[in-house]
Protein backbone atom coordinates (compact mmCIF):
# COMPACT_ATOMS: atom_id res chain seq x y z
CA UNK A 1 0.00 0.00 0.00
CA UNK A 2 2.85 2.56 0.75
CA UNK A 3 4.66 1.95 -2.09
CA UNK A 4 1.37 3.46 -4.29
CA UNK A 5 1.31 6.29 -1.91
CA UNK A 6 4.75 7.14 -2.91
CA UNK A 7 3.88 6.22 -6.24
CA UNK A 8 1.26 9.13 -6.42
CA UNK A 9 3.77 12.04 -4.86
CA UNK A 10 6.99 10.63 -7.54
CA UNK A 11 4.10 11.12 -10.62
CA UNK A 12 2.81 14.58 -8.77
CA UNK A 13 6.79 15.32 -8.72
CA UNK A 14 7.72 13.92 -12.21
CA UNK A 15 4.38 15.31 -14.33
CA UNK A 16 1.83 17.20 -12.14
CA UNK A 17 -1.35 16.18 -11.06
CA UNK A 18 -2.97 16.09 -14.34
CA UNK A 19 -0.80 12.42 -14.73
CA UNK A 20 -1.96 11.12 -11.71
CA UNK A 21 -4.45 8.26 -13.32
CA UNK A 22 -4.55 4.71 -12.29
CA UNK A 23 -2.64 3.02 -15.00
CA UNK A 24 0.63 5.61 -14.77
CA UNK A 25 0.40 4.92 -11.02
CA UNK A 26 0.10 1.75 -10.93
CA UNK A 27 3.07 1.15 -13.45
CA UNK A 28 5.45 3.54 -11.36
CA UNK A 29 4.61 1.25 -8.18
CA UNK A 30 5.43 -2.04 -10.25
CA UNK A 31 2.11 -3.49 -9.61
CA UNK A 32 -1.19 -4.34 -10.87
CA UNK A 33 -3.99 -2.05 -10.98
CA UNK A 34 -6.42 -3.92 -8.90
CA UNK A 35 -4.59 -3.36 -5.73
CA UNK A 36 -5.52 0.56 -5.97
CA UNK A 37 -9.57 -0.73 -6.04
CA UNK A 38 -8.40 -3.59 -3.86
CA UNK A 39 -6.79 -1.13 -0.52
CA UNK A 40 -7.82 2.39 -1.84
CA UNK A 41 -11.67 1.92 -3.74
CA UNK A 42 -9.96 3.66 -6.46
CA UNK A 43 -8.19 6.44 -7.44
CA UNK A 44 -9.80 9.51 -4.88
CA UNK A 45 -9.08 6.92 -2.21
CA UNK A 46 -5.14 6.44 -2.86
CA UNK A 47 -4.92 10.58 -3.56
CA UNK A 48 -6.66 10.59 -0.18
CA UNK A 49 -4.14 8.73 1.46
CA UNK A 50 -1.44 10.42 -0.38
CA UNK A 51 -2.27 13.54 0.97
CA UNK A 52 -2.90 12.41 4.57
CA UNK A 53 0.34 10.73 4.62
CA UNK A 54 4.01 11.64 5.69
CA UNK A 55 4.50 15.48 5.04
CA UNK A 56 1.98 16.83 2.88
CA UNK A 57 -0.09 19.44 4.90
CA UNK A 58 1.40 21.15 7.82
CA UNK A 59 0.53 19.62 11.40
CA UNK A 60 0.00 21.25 14.69
CA UNK A 61 3.24 21.08 15.78
CA UNK A 62 4.65 22.58 12.93
CA UNK A 63 2.46 25.71 13.05
CA UNK A 64 2.72 25.89 16.58
CA UNK A 65 7.15 26.07 16.08
CA UNK A 66 7.58 22.79 17.30
CA UNK A 67 6.24 23.60 21.25
CA UNK A 68 2.04 23.34 21.05
CA UNK A 69 2.26 24.02 24.94
CA UNK A 70 4.28 26.97 25.13
CA UNK A 71 2.40 28.70 21.88
CA UNK A 72 -0.69 27.92 23.59
CA UNK A 73 0.49 30.54 26.83
CA UNK A 74 1.22 33.10 24.15
CA UNK A 75 -1.24 36.06 23.74
CA UNK A 76 -3.69 35.01 20.48
CA UNK A 77 -2.19 37.48 18.33
CA UNK A 78 1.30 36.56 18.91
CA UNK A 79 -0.27 32.69 18.49
CA UNK A 80 -1.70 34.13 15.23
CA UNK A 81 1.16 35.75 13.48
CA UNK A 82 3.24 32.68 14.67
CA UNK A 83 1.00 30.51 12.63
CA UNK A 84 0.15 32.11 9.84
CA UNK A 85 3.81 32.20 9.65
CA UNK A 86 4.77 28.66 10.13
CA UNK A 87 1.95 28.16 7.71
CA UNK A 88 3.49 30.46 4.88
CA UNK A 89 6.66 29.02 5.29
CA UNK A 90 5.49 24.99 5.62
CA UNK A 91 3.95 25.66 2.15
CA UNK A 92 7.09 27.11 0.72
CA UNK A 93 8.54 24.33 1.52
CA UNK A 94 6.31 21.66 0.11
CA UNK A 95 6.39 21.76 -4.16
CA UNK A 96 4.08 18.77 -3.97
CA UNK A 97 1.70 20.73 -2.27
CA UNK A 98 1.62 23.73 -4.37
CA UNK A 99 1.33 21.48 -7.13
CA UNK A 100 -1.79 20.32 -5.63
CA UNK A 101 -3.25 23.71 -4.69
CA UNK A 102 -2.31 25.01 -7.65
CA UNK A 103 -4.42 21.63 -9.88
CA UNK A 104 -7.30 22.38 -7.22
CA UNK A 105 -7.59 26.51 -8.25
CA UNK A 106 -8.16 25.09 -12.15
CA UNK A 107 -9.94 21.74 -11.53
CA UNK A 108 -12.80 20.24 -9.68
CA UNK A 109 -13.83 16.16 -9.98
CA UNK A 110 -12.94 13.41 -7.65
CA UNK A 111 -9.72 13.74 -7.04
CA UNK A 112 -9.97 17.28 -5.67
CA UNK A 113 -13.03 16.52 -3.78
CA UNK A 114 -10.61 13.92 -2.08
CA UNK A 115 -7.80 16.39 -1.91
CA UNK A 116 -10.57 18.67 -0.31
CA UNK A 117 -11.54 16.30 2.55
CA UNK A 118 -8.36 15.90 3.75
CA UNK A 119 -7.50 19.81 3.69
CA UNK A 120 -10.22 20.53 4.82
CA UNK A 121 -9.82 17.55 8.14
CA UNK A 122 -6.23 19.25 8.40
CA UNK A 123 -7.20 22.94 8.80
CA UNK A 124 -10.07 21.91 11.51
CA UNK A 125 -7.44 20.55 13.46
CA UNK A 126 -5.25 23.37 12.94
CA UNK A 127 -7.91 25.83 13.57
CA UNK A 128 -8.57 24.34 16.78
CA UNK A 129 -4.83 25.36 17.76
CA UNK A 130 -5.73 28.99 16.89
CA UNK A 131 -9.56 29.26 18.36
CA UNK A 132 -10.02 32.43 19.41
CA UNK A 133 -9.72 32.91 23.21
CA UNK A 134 -10.70 36.25 25.93
CA UNK A 135 -7.85 37.98 23.81
CA UNK A 136 -9.85 38.30 20.58
CA UNK A 137 -12.69 40.83 20.12
CA UNK A 138 -15.96 38.69 20.16
CA UNK A 139 -17.32 41.29 17.01
CA UNK A 140 -14.49 40.03 15.00
CA UNK A 141 -15.39 37.94 11.96
CA UNK A 142 -12.56 35.35 12.75
CA UNK A 143 -13.84 33.14 9.91
CA UNK A 144 -13.54 36.18 7.14
CA UNK A 145 -9.57 36.91 8.68
CA UNK A 146 -8.87 33.12 8.28
CA UNK A 147 -9.76 33.10 5.06
CA UNK A 148 -8.09 35.97 3.48
CA UNK A 149 -4.93 35.08 5.19
CA UNK A 150 -5.34 31.85 3.99
CA UNK A 151 -5.92 32.91 0.60
CA UNK A 152 -3.43 35.21 0.07
CA UNK A 153 -0.60 32.98 1.38
CA UNK A 154 -2.38 29.86 -0.64
CA UNK A 155 -2.28 32.58 -3.85
CA UNK A 156 1.40 33.44 -3.20
CA UNK A 157 2.33 30.46 -2.13
CA UNK A 158 1.52 28.85 -5.67
CA UNK A 159 1.96 31.92 -7.48
CA UNK A 160 5.63 31.49 -6.92
CA UNK A 161 6.17 28.58 -8.52
CA UNK A 162 5.66 29.88 -11.88
CA UNK A 163 6.24 33.52 -11.44
CA UNK A 164 9.09 35.70 -10.67
CA UNK A 165 7.12 38.60 -9.72
CA UNK A 166 4.21 40.03 -7.86
CA UNK A 167 3.20 43.48 -7.40
CA UNK A 168 6.78 44.26 -8.24
CA UNK A 169 8.08 41.83 -5.42
CA UNK A 170 10.70 39.10 -6.76
CA UNK A 171 9.07 35.68 -5.23
CA UNK A 172 12.39 34.59 -5.55
CA UNK A 173 14.17 36.15 -3.34
CA UNK A 174 13.67 35.05 0.69
CA UNK A 175 14.01 38.81 1.89
CA UNK A 176 10.87 39.79 -0.19
CA UNK A 177 9.03 36.44 1.80
CA UNK A 178 10.50 38.01 4.86
CA UNK A 179 8.84 41.43 4.40
CA UNK A 180 5.34 39.74 3.64
CA UNK A 181 5.61 37.74 6.67
CA UNK A 182 6.33 41.20 8.61
CA UNK A 183 3.64 42.80 6.54
CA UNK A 184 1.40 39.61 7.71
CA UNK A 185 2.52 39.94 11.13
CA UNK A 186 1.61 43.57 11.21
CA UNK A 187 -1.74 43.32 9.76
CA UNK A 188 -3.09 40.38 12.45
CA UNK A 189 -1.26 42.85 15.15
CA UNK A 190 -3.43 46.01 14.08
CA UNK A 191 -6.53 44.10 13.65
CA UNK A 192 -6.32 43.33 17.50
CA UNK A 193 -5.27 46.83 18.45
CA UNK A 194 -1.64 46.14 18.58
CA UNK A 195 1.07 47.93 16.79
CA UNK A 196 4.00 47.14 14.88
Amino acid sequence: MRLLVESVGRVLARQGFQAVKVNVVAREAGVDKVLIYRYFGGLPGLVAAFAHSGDFWPDAQELAGGDIEAFMVLPYAERLVIGVRNYLRALRSRPLTQEVLAWRFMVRNELTDAIDSVRESVGMRLLALLRPDADAPSDLDMTALFAILGGVINHLGVRARTEKDFAGLPLDEDETWRRLEAMLARIIRSVFGQSG
